[in-house]
């Protein structure tokens, strides 16, 4: 079924975005065919994200305190809902979307009865812990096009709103990570189809230090391990995460020795990798 730009909200979930909002609306601001509205939340931000973002022509939706991911993307959709919008484009503050982005998206959303449409969130950053992050933990489901995709990148996804209300929409107890992984398989256990298509590329500025790296890391295996174990019988499952993981503790080390001579990288590769398996590990034995 077909879908207008003009028919999709974009929305934005914003926590202590200030600094970020100026260029994330010129991006936006660039998009041909244009959506039907700029929505965003203000999750209990204290850096003035809320007038930020109204003052770039952003309708704000604010929650008191800061209630996570989960809940301001549901706040998000729901708003969409009500004004009668058929699709959200969900991007983060952190990337900037081509021009012919929802063009893209529309092109997606008509090949077929599909519930949700995304891409890459390619890196952008040249510090060595952005390349490594681009190498070795991007936010992307590879290279290959997939008509059914086990889950979407939460940066760059789009959902058609009926889906999201069958399903019940996204779940609260992800605050920081994993929502995207949670309702991915979530609609899929319910029937609907994801498509990923790897040329359609957002681009990702946030800049890492090698500490928050290594803490996202953690945190981001930890909640994709307990999205993973609330929707058994899906593949991939907690084995196959495993698996892939270790692989990657093993190889991102010798390829930083080995092909870049850079014991840096190497070091960096094996406390990220660790902390991915830690974060995996207390997935599995802390389910919530």
């Amino acid at each position: 079924m077909a879908i207008e730009s003009r028919a999709i909200a974009i929305g934005v979930p914003c926590f202590n975005e200030a600094p970020r909002v100026p260029a994330l609306r010129a991006a936006l601001e660039a998009l041909h065919p244009a959506p039907g509205v700029f929505l965003a939340v203000d999750d209990g931000s204290s850096d003035g994200t809320g007038p930020a973002l109204r003052s770039a022509g952003f309708e704000v939706l604010a929650h008191e305190v800061n209630s996570g991911l989960g809940t301001a993307r549901n706040t998000l959709w729901r708003r969409a809902q009500e004004r009668g919008f058929q699709a959200v484009a969900f991007l983060d503050a952190d990337v900037e979307p081509p021009p012919d982005y929802l063009r893209r998206v529309c092109e997606l959303l008509a090949q077929g009865r599909v519930a949700g449409v995304g891409g890459r969130n390619v890196d952008d950053g040249d510090d060595w812990v952005d390349a490594w992050r681009g190498r070795f933990f991007p936010q992307s489901l590879g290279e290959r096009d997939l008509i059914d995709a086990p889950m979407l990148v939460g940066a760059c996804a789009t959902y058609r709103v009926a889906a999201l209300r069958d399903v019940g929409g996204f779940s609260p107890r992800f605050r920081t990570h994993g929502e995207d992984v949670d309702i991915g398989r979530r609609l899929r256990a319910g029937g609907h189809r994801l498509r990923y298509d790897p040329t359609i590329v957002v681009r990702h500025v946030r800049k890492d230090s090698a500490g928050t790296l290594v803490r996202n890391c953690y945190h981001h295996c930890r909640e994709g391990m307990r999205a993973t174990l609330a929707t058994r019988g899906l593949e991939p499952g907690p084995p196959d995460l495993v698996l892939g993981m270790t692989r990657k503790a093993v190889t991102a080390p010798v390829a930083a020795l080995v092909r870049r001579g850079d014991p840096r990288e190497a070091a960096l590769g094996m406390a990220a990798c660790g902390a991915a398996l830690a974060g995996y590990a207390a997935g599995l034995f802390r389910p919530r």
